[in-house]
């Protein structure tokens, strides 16, 4: 059910207005409507993403499904005393030069990073897209040492598969970081922190 105001209607027409105040009641309605119109396509450009997504690889999470995945795990450790570690991985300026060669490259390089992450870690491990060229992965049960040994490992296979696609060289190089959650700590302050200490893989 649609809670936007209906601009369609002027609520104030009958109403007894000054001329300053049906100007401003004017200009209001104009950028309520501007304020719609980007919040309608903000949704819709959510809604491509989430739905490509799903279609390049159903076992990688989007980032709401990530975070709420991840906040039960976590929950999960304080509970009970594990220790779960955050992978972060940044493909720096992936879109724009995959784009270049054109959507179906685009999409291939997407499947293959995603391929890759999924063969690397356990089933019980959860793998996010965050946004256009970043993905994290949880690893349950891995202290600190494990979780940046891995993720050295697992960024140097990813660069190599994101060198060429389908015969596009797409000079992208692939930054990764790690932190391991204590306490009371959430899903915002593990990614913050692995993306500070964040180093890349040479190519």
């Amino acid at each position: 059910m649609s809670h936007e105001f209906d601009l369609s209607v002027d609520w104030l027409a009958d109403a007894p207005l000054s001329a300053e105040q049906r100007r401003a009641w004017t200009a209001l309605r104009g950028e309520l409507a501007s304020a719609q119109a980007k919040n309608q396509e903000m949704q819709k450009k959510i809604r491509l993403f989430e739905q490509q997504q799903t279609d390049i690889e159903p076992s990688i999470l989007n980032r709401l499904d990530f975070n709420r995945e991840v906040a039960r795990m976590l929950a999960f450790d304080e509970r009970y005393g594990g220790m779960s570690s955050v992978l972060y991985f940044d493909f720096e300026h992936l879109d724009e030069r995959a784009a270049r060669f054109g959507r179906a490259v685009a999409d291939a390089a997407l499947r293959e990073i995603c391929a890759t992450l999924s063969r690397s870690v356990r089933s019980s491990d959860i793998i996010g897209r965050l946004a256009g060229g970043e993905f994290g992965v949880l690893l349950m049960h891995c202290d600190n040492d494990l979780a940046w040994r891995k993720a050295e490992v697992l960024a140097a296979q990813l660069q190599k598969t994101v060198a060429e696609i389908q015969g596009c060289k797409l000079d992208v190089r692939v930054s990764y970081g790690a932190y391991t959650f204590r306490d009371n700590e959430d899903l915002a302050v593990g990614l913050k922190e692995a993306a500070q200490k964040m180093t890349s893989v040479a190519k």
